[in-house]
């Protein structure tokens, strides 16, 4: 029986899987070395204009706000660090390349919307509990949906016929690996592995939205796939038409399962909802309208 890396293999000769760009390639590689420095880092970062202002632009962000603005790409790199810059020029390379498509019945900008919302609040739940590194969370969420972008990509007339369906999660699962012979959430799974990333990060990703797969064991791997579905729940709320007090209080239940009190969840909700906005402006994601956590509760 033909497993599911043997099928990605596959998919990976056609030469059509949403691709990092050559910088963020090499950058990745670069970072296997030991002995690499910054400057090595930033001198290839600089041959991508695109790439450098992006991960400027996120230094001086209010996510990473500590009252220092920096100009230049050495001291973003400097600021943020290695590892950050890494998953920064991952994440940043398959959004620049991937906003639109042929898929016709694949909402490109919803995707990358709902993405970013679901990034937004991984990073904060994680800067919230210190339990994990909040920026590799952030690129958790960023690219946990990436196997529904690459099957738009590499089968976009099949792919829209699926989607046309409106299918739930795991009915939509089903019909892609009746269709494809793996799911997206499989796919995702093999692509984090493909770009170099973490195998328990990978897992987490690919598989936050069942957590009862038995590929999430009991260690880490579980643990970063329980934050990738609050963070994904918190993703839904925001882009729900009308958000109803019901929804918030379910969300608020599941947030004390990461230590976070009722009465601070405000806080961290609104500050995602901030973070949205200052985002979706710079990197050109459009985001949808959502009530503040207060509008949400009064009805």
């Amino acid at each position: 029986m033909t497993d599911r890396r043997d099928i990605f293999l596959q998919l990976l000769e056609t030469n059509r899987l949403p691709t990092p760009s050559r910088t963020a390639l090499d950058v990745m590689r670069l970072c296997q070395s030991e002995s690499v420095s910054l400057n090595e880092i930033s001198e290839r970062i600089q041959t991508d204009p695109a790439l450098s202002a992006e991960l400027i632009k996120y230094a001086n962000s209010a996510f990473m706000s500590t009252g220092i603005q920096v100009a230049s790409v050495q001291k973003a790199t400097v600021k943020l660090g290695i590892r950050t810059v890494v998953n920064l020029a991952l994440g940043f390379s398959l959004i620049s390349h991937n906003k639109e498509g042929k898929c016709q019945s694949f909402n490109y900008p919803e995707f990358w919307s709902k993405s970013l919302t679901m990034a937004l609040a991984a990073k904060s739940i994680a800067g919230y509990v210190k339990t994990f590194n909040p920026e590799e969370l952030f690129i958790c969420g960023l690219l946990a949906h990436m196997g529904e972008l690459a099957f738009a990509t590499l089968f976009p007339k099949e792919y829209s016929d699926i989607v046309d369906r409106q299918l739930g999660s795991f009915e939509l699962r089903q019909l892609e690996k009746e269709a494809f012979g793996l799911d997206s959430s499989e796919l995702t799974v093999e692509l984090f592995l493909d770009w170099g990333l973490p195998a328990h990060f990978a897992l987490a990703a690919g598989f936050h939205e069942d957590l009862g797969s038995d590929e999430l064991g009991e260690s880490t791997t579980r643990k970063v796939a329980e934050l990738l579905h609050f963070a994904e729940q918190v993703a839904i709320l925001c882009h729900s038409r009308q958000p109803s007090p019901k929804e918030l209080e379910l969300i608020e239940d599941t947030a004390t399962a990461f230590n976070i009190a009722k009465e601070d969840f405000r806080e961290v909700f609104d500050n995602i909802l901030t973070l949205r906005q200052d985002w979706s402006t710079k990197s050109k994601i459009s985001a949808v309208s959502c009530p503040s956590y207060d509008t949400i509760k009064a009805g």
